[in-house]
């Protein structure tokens, strides 16, 4: 085998790894907050859930978020340029299928719904008045657990489909 052949695949391997990696950690950030943050934050009174999921939603915008926030969209993408020669493998279709299912189903779910409730929920002070409150957790609340559960969901498969693109089997003539 050449250089040039090793370093492809090695190129391909890790932005295949990279992949699985950043979309499972987001989908273990999604599946965190379904099954204990929203759980613990459902029993707080409007007040202090208003407040706690503003600083929330403030915090997790940090330089240790969005690495992996954006490489969960760069590393699928990149695995699957970095697959592109092989255009009839069934690993670039399950590529392919996991760069769709993060996109559609995370990505832009985070981008359409999550953070358009988060600015909303934002522009309310915790020392509002009781009904506004009320009135503010009741439009968040039940939408944006939602939408958390479908994008935890589709990163989930996403990540799977990516685990079954690196246990497929390599033809050693073809790669």
């Amino acid at each position: 085998m050449t250089r040039r052949r090793i370093l492809g695949r090695f190129i391909r391997d890790l932005a295949l790894a990279c992949a699985v990696l950043t979309t499972g950690l987001m989908a273990g950030v999604f599946y965190a907050y379904a099954v204990s943050v929203n759980l613990g934050l459902a029993e707080q009174p409007d007040a202090s859930y208003v407040a706690t999921m503003n600083e929330i939603n403030e915090k997790i915008q940090n330089p240790l978020f969005f690495p992996v926030f954006f490489g969960a969209v760069a590393f699928p993408v990149s695995a699957l340029i970095a697959h592109l020669p092989h255009q009839r493998s069934g690993r670039l279709r399950l590529i392919f299928l996991g760069c769709a299912l993060y996109f559609g189903g995370s990505f832009l779910v985070t981008v359409l719904a999550n953070i358009p409730l988060n600015e909303e929920l934002a522009r309310v002070a915790a020392d509002a008045p009781a009904g506004e409150l009320a009135r503010a957790r009741a439009a968040y609340e039940g939408p944006w657990n939602f939408w958390n559960g479908v994008r935890g969901i589709f990163s989930a498969a996403a990540s799977i489909v990516l685990i079954v693109a690196c246990l497929l089997r390599k033809d050693p003539e073809t790669w």
